[in-house]
């Protein structure tokens, strides 16, 4: 079993372009309130995209990934529909030494780790896999929560593991362990390829539509 950091990338981890301090969000962190131009193309916070069959055989293949945020310092998104089927939520609790959680009333008899327990865990990207960050329905908010927009938020702190526990955490999230990273330019250049389709972000395809399915649900938001 891993050790599992519920923790944003440092600073100077390579393309990641949000600020982080600590084991939070930095709360002077911005992301743009409108739409950028990066000199190539609109920016994608916000957007999801979608794998097309030039990415098959990479880590991305079939990927639906949600763009957190997306400037000229790079972009950053976590995917959103692949499960990790060899790790718990109860692996995460103890891989950040947390066990005392599962022993002082957060534990099996308390009634939110019932709900807590059947979390499925996501590969959020290639990027620091053992890291932490919980993608999340937008009226949820911690100190640091990055409000990508009324709908979605991204949080990646340590008591938001205790509070999913508790049954005290978003009413929809999507609990990531690393993310997709693109440095300056990177993205921007991949999308004059052939590899990601661009499709709008929703609640139900993100949160609601089984893991299994919202590959074919993002896709058919784009009529294919």
């Amino acid at each position: 079993m891993g050790t599992y950091l519920f923790c944003c990338p440092s600073p100077l981890a390579p393309a990641c372009p949000t600020p982080y301090h600590g084991d939070m969000i930095h709360p002077r962190s911005t992301l743009p309130k409108e739409p950028l131009h990066t000199g190539i193309l609109t920016s994608l916070k916000g957007q999801l995209l979608v794998a097309t069959a030039d990415l098959n055989g990479s880590v991305f293949e079939r990927a639906v990934i949600y763009v957190v945020s997306h400037d000229t310092n790079g972009a950053m998104g976590v995917v959103v529909n692949k499960p990790i089927p060899k790790i718990t939520f109860a692996d995460v609790v103890r891989g950040m030494n947390s066990d005392d959680m599962l022993h002082e009333g957060i534990g099996i008899t308390h009634p939110g780790w019932h709900v807590a327990r059947q979390l499925l865990i996501m590969k959020g990207g290639p990027v620091d896999g053992n890291r932490g960050v919980v993608l999340h329905s937008g009226e949820y908010k911690l100190p640091g929560t990055v409000e990508v927009n009324s709908e979605f938020g991204l949080t990646a702190r340590a008591e938001l593991v205790t509070y999913i526990a508790k049954g005290q955490g978003p009413r929809k999230l999507n609990f990531c362990l690393g993310y997709a990273g693109w440095g300056p330019g990177q993205l921007d250049d991949e999308m004059h390829g052939q590899g990601w389709l661009v499709a709008p972000a929703d609640r139900t395809v993100v949160f609601d539509t089984p893991v299994d399915e919202r590959y074919t649900a993002a896709t058919r938001k784009l009529g294919l």
